[in-house]
């Protein structure tokens, strides 16, 4: 059983419809403006959770139509949750660990993203995932991903809240209070792993805003530090479909 879903509707409770208070007021937004118009690209979203970010996606980009549109997550509750709440037409739902071999074929997707997912694959995982993205990107294609920020979560470290499972997962404080998996990476780790995998990648830190803050006051510890890095991610050797 994959680890959400047994928090599958609690998490879905707490995230919502903009997946909680720091992706509604400040990571939301970093992504968007990073996507290229999704006019006749195949979309791929990796740990999609509820599912509330591609229908952010379409309304960015009203009047396009994509080519495809494929929503994972290795939770099947979740899954379920996202066709439930935030089920888009034509677009298609399926179950996927990126620690495994991707059922997609070579060059079938222009876009794909990750949003908050990396952070919680070990390193062997992560790679795998890597080599997999970059298998079914076509050429110029994107890969967008954020991660909680190393620096945040070496805070939660040094103040003692991350606690293994009795199934040795690493986990950290939510909202409500859950317990969300997560791995302990430097941001030196990511950028190696991404160059191996073959990317070249813009990097970003997104920091919480004073609103984000009020709106959680368990982030106070956090404050001047960054939530989440974001990477812009393009295969070497191929063309940069930029931003529009």
């Amino acid at each position: 059983m994959a680890y959400y879903d047994e928090i599958a509707r609690q998490w879905h409770a707490v995230t919502g419809y903009a997946g909680g208070a720091f992706k509604e007021l400040a990571l939301n937004e970093a992504l968007l403006r990073r996507l290229p118009g999704i006019e006749g690209r195949a979309i791929l979203e990796l740990g999609a959770g509820n599912g509330y970010f591609m229908p952010l996606v379409l309304r960015r980009f009203s009047g396009q139509v994509p080519a495809a549109i494929v929503v994972t997550d290795q939770s099947a509750a979740l899954l379920r949750i996202a066709q439930t709440h935030f089920r888009l037409p034509g677009a298609t739902y399926q179950c996927l660990d990126v620690r495994q071999p991707f059922p997609f074929a070579a060059g079938q997707f222009d876009v794909v993203l990750a949003a908050m997912l990396f952070n919680e694959v070990p390193n062997a995982g992560f790679r795998h995932a890597l080599q997999e993205c970059g298998r079914v990107l076509a050429p110029g294609g994107l890969l967008l991903m954020a991660v909680l920020h190393p620096q945040f979560v070496h805070s939660l470290d040094e103040r003692g809240v991350l606690r293994p499972t009795r199934g040795g997962v690493l986990t950290m404080p939510g909202a409500d209070r859950l317990r969300l998996p997560v791995v302990i990476r430097s941001l030196a780790t990511y950028e190696r792993l991404l160059t191996e995998a073959g990317f070249e990648f813009e990097q970003e830190d997104v920091f919480p805003t004073e609103t984000v803050l009020n709106a959680r006051a368990g982030l106070r510890h956090a404050e001047g530090l960054p939530l989440a890095a974001v990477f812009k991610c393009i295969q070497r050797g191929q063309a940069n479909p930029g931003a529009t």
